[in-house]
């Protein structure tokens, strides 16, 4: 989730367009970008993304609606659960367990100074409800995103406490993987493998941790310092990192490739696969989806904090969910 928000830290119908770099070819790398928007998935505050490979589903999470939706390989855009079902809240991260056939997703609401971070598992094929966490305090707490180990805990990211939760499905418990003190503001993670964690921070930038031995090293070898500490999402694939910056303004928004070397220790090259492009509207997060890297184009995030969290009165300036697509290419 992008920094600002809360200000702590800080038709039924498809429609695809084919947009190629033409002036934007230097920055887009000359590869074709395509453009997927949703005209009927409109007001969501999309932050959120995760898919399920096996069927092709993508799921999207909502903060303004406080749901989530699922695109279907048509393109057909469905509520996959309806707003606040079992005090679901402003929608951040997901994930799918594919073996246990589980959508697990992460929400928050705030009342005044009650603080409530909640864990939701979602059965993919019902939208029931199959495993719920609450967890409320006066101290500000932000569960962002996750990832899912071998074991089946999770391991989740709390941006306004600075803490790395682990949370065990099984007993239903949370605990302080690792506490705070260790970084500063964790956002998005990703695995890379049995032994490789990753998590961009914004106080510490991008982060190895070790899986087996909790220990923490920063990432080095990036060339922006300023996209390396502003990044939302991260995803990882066969030996690189994918990021979502938007610490700043829209034409500056951008969506980076970092490679790493074997150790998976040190990045080796830095690309930038897109930036500036117009339909950057506060970017967020991405998933990777038969060799494509999906990316949430425009949260508006900004103008929704700005609009004291609501889209009440600024409907008109929201534009549809958009999705932007970018072919993942070997080294």
């Amino acid at each position: 989730m992008k920094s600002s928000i809360r200000k702590f830290v800080l038709r039924t119908g498809f429609a695809a367009v084919l947009m190629t770099c033409l002036s934007l070819a230097v920055k887009c790398h000359a590869q074709v970008i395509k453009v997927h928007i949703y005209p009927s998935a409109v007001n969501l505050v999309p932050e959120g993304i995760t898919a399920d490979n096996r069927t092709g589903k993508i799921y999207v999470s909502s903060i303004a609606q406080q749901k989530i939706v699922v695109i279907g390989q048509s393109g057909l855009v469905s509520d996959f659960i309806p707003g606040n079902t079992e005090g679901f809240g402003e929608g951040l991260g997901m994930k799918v367990d594919a073996r246990k056939n589980i959508l697990w997703a992460l929400s928050n609401k705030r009342k005044e100074n009650l603080f409530t971070s909640m864990i939701h598992g979602f059965d993919l094929k019902t939208g029931k409800v199959l495993n719920r966490f609450v967890l409320q305090d006066t101290i500000p707490h932000l569960f962002n995103d996750l990832v899912i180990h071998e074991t089946g805990e999770l391991l989740i990211t709390d941006t306004y406490a600075s803490i790395l939760y682990k949370y065990a499905p099984a007993t239903r418990e949370l605990t302080e993987w690792i506490p705070a003190g260790k970084f500063q503001y964790p956002n998005g993670i990703t695995s890379g493998g049995r032994k490789d964690l990753y998590i961009a921070t914004y106080g510490n930038g991008i982060l190895h941790i070790d899986l087996q031995t909790r220990k923490i090293q920063p990432l080095p070898g990036f060339k922006d310092s300023s996209y390396a500490f502003g990044l939302d999402g991260l995803v990882y694939r066969d030996g690189a990192l994918f990021g979502v910056y938007n610490a700043k303004e829209y034409n500056t928004n951008a969506v980076i490739r970092y490679n790493l070397d074997r150790s998976g220790k040190l990045i080796v090259s830095e690309t930038v696969l897109d930036s500036g492009n117009l339909n950057f509207k506060d970017p967020t997060t991405a998933v990777i989806l038969n060799d494509v890297l999906y990316v949430i184009a425009n949260s508006h995030l900004d103008q929704f904090n700005r609009n004291k969290e609501t889209v009440q009165g600024i409907e008109k300036a929201l534009s549809p969910l958009t999705l932007l697509l970018y072919p993942i290419k070997d080294r």
